[in-house]
C-alpha cells in the first residue's frame, strides 16, 4: 500500500515538473522518486504521469488525483503546524490568475517582500484579462474585478472599487468634452473586446445601451490604459487602477455618474470544494494589504 511519502513525492514531481527536480527538492535520489511514483501508480492501477527524459505531463486521472490529494496534504501539514508538529514555513505551489493591471500596479511592486517572507512558497501567475475557469484551468486562486456571476466559487472581498469613464486631456482638447449621451455616442472609445456594448444613464436616469465607436480594441487592460493616455479615445477603467493618473492629470474623468454598472469590487476567489490552507490565507492577507491606503 502507498503511504504519505509516496503522495508527497507525487506532488513534488508535478510541482517541480520532473523527477530530477523533485529529487533535489526532497533530497532523494532520482531512482527513489521514480520508484515511489511507480509504486503509487501500481497501487492505484492507473497512470498518473506521462514522462519522458525531458518532462512530465499529468494524465486525466493524474490531474484529478493531484488536485484532490494536494489539497488534503496541505491541510494535513497545516494541522501539524497548528499543534506544533511542523515548522512554521509556508511551502508548496500556489496558482493564481488575475488581471494585468492588478499585477502590475499592486502585486509586482510588493512581490519581493512577499517572497522574502515566504521563500518556500512558489507562485505560478496566469496574468490575463480573459475569463479563466478556475476549476478547469487548475487555478488555486482567482483575483477578479466586478460583479460575481459564478456562485460555484468561494469569495472574499478584497476592496471596493468603481469603474469610470476617462480620457486624456489631449483627446478632450481635440474632440471636446461630451455633455450628454448623444454626444458621447459620437466619440471614439478604447475598449477591451468585451466592453464594446455600453450601458449608461441618461439625464432622466434611464438606462441606454449602445455600441462603442472604436478604431481598435485591446485585449490587455494595461495596454488599454496606455492607449487612453496617448489620446486614442475614451476608456472604461477601474478607479483604483488609474487613481494616480487622475490625480496627476494624465487622465480626466468623463461624465461622472453616467455608468449604469459602475460598482466593481476586487474579489479573492477559490474553487468551491477547495480546502482553506495557510498558503491561500497568507496570499489573501498579502492581497488585502496591497489596497490599504
Amino acid at each position: 500500500m502507498y503511504n504519505l511519502s509516496d503522495l508527497e513525492t507525487f506532488i513534488a514531481v508535478v510541482e517541480n515538473k520532473g523527477v530530477l527536480a523533485a529529487a533535489r527538492e526532497q533530497r532523494l535520489s532520482p531512482a527513489t522518486v521514480s520508484h515511489r511514483l511507480s509504486k503509487l501508480e501500481r497501487e492505484l492501477s492507473t497512470v498518473l504521469v506521462f514522462r519522458d527524459s525531458r518532462r512530465v505531463r499529468l494524465s486525466p486521472a493524474g490531474e484529478i488525483f493531484y488536485t484532490r490529494v494536494g489539497a488534503i496534504i496541505e491541510a494535513l501539514h497545516d494541522a501539524e503546524h497548528i499543534i506544533g508538529a511542523r515548522s512554521s514555513s509556508v511551502s508548496g505551489l500556489l496558482r493564481v490568475t488575475m488581471p494585468p493591471w492588478v499585477f502590475s500596479k499592486y502585486v509586482m511592486p510588493k512581490l519581493t517582500e512577499f517572497e522574502q517572507n515566504y521563500p518556500e512558497l512558489k507562485l505560478d501567475f496566469l496574468i490575463t484579462d480573459h475569463f479563466v475557469n478556475v476549476v478547469d484551468d487548475a487555478q488555486d486562486v482567482a483575483i477578479r474585478v466586478g460583479q460575481l456571476n459564478d456562485s460555484g466559487l468561494l469569495s472574499r472581498k478584497i476592496v471596493n472599487n468603481s469603474r469610470i469613464l476617462c480620457a486624456a486631456p489631449s483627446y478632450i482638447e481635440k474632440y471636446g468634452m461630451p455633455k450628454n449621451l448623444t454626444q458621447l455616442s459620437d466619440h471614439y472609445w478604447v475598449c477591451l473586446p468585451w466592453q464594446r456594448q455600453l450601458k449608461l444613464f441618461d439625464e432622466q436616469g434611464k438606462i441606454h445601451t449602445f455600441n462603442a465607436r472604436t478604431r481598435f480594441t485591446i485585449s490587455n487592460s494595461d495596454n488599454m490604459t496606455q492607449a487612453a493616455i496617448a489620446g486614442h479615445g475614451i476608456a472604461i477603467k477601474s478607479m483604483i487602477a488609474i487613481h494616480e493618473d487622475i490625480k496627476n492629470g494624465t487622465l480626466i474623468e468623463v461624465m461622472p455618474g453616467v455608468m449604469a454598472q459602475s460598482d466593481a469590487p476586487v474579489w479573492f476567489l477559490r474553487p468551491q470544494n477547495s480546502l482553506t490552507t495557510r498558503k491561500t490565507d497568507v496570499f489573501y492577507d498579502f492581497m488585502k494589504s496591497l489596497f490599504i491606503p
